[in-house]
């Protein structure tokens, strides 16, 4: 595997993992916030639930994007490797 492919893939695997957590426990992260920070933590609490609401929203369609990025680079990098060893493999020879 392509080591770019293969750090797109990892990057997207660990979007997932956040990205679902996110949206699992996110919902009682922010209720647990609200009821320690109590009325003076208004700002803090806002904080959080829009840094929570952001990964719920782009976390996981950012890895979709990451996995597709991966596909087209796997299948690219071999046609580009076999060009740069034999230059003249790309060229039809005249007779």
């Amino acid at each position: 595997m392509h080591p770019t492919a293969k750090r797109c893939v990892q990057w997207a695997v660990g979007l997932v993992l956040v990205g679902t957590a996110a949206i699992v426990f996110g919902t009682e992260l922010v209720i647990r916030a609200s009821e320690h920070l109590g009325q003076n933590g208004a700002l803090a609490f806002w904080l959080i639930d829009y840094v929570i609401g952001g990964i719920r929203l782009f976390a996981v369609p950012i890895a979709a994007a990451l996995v597709a990025a991966a596909v087209v680079v796997q299948a690219l990098a071999p046609a580009r490797d076999a060009e740069a060893a034999d230059p003249e493999a790309g060229e039809s020879r005249a007779p």
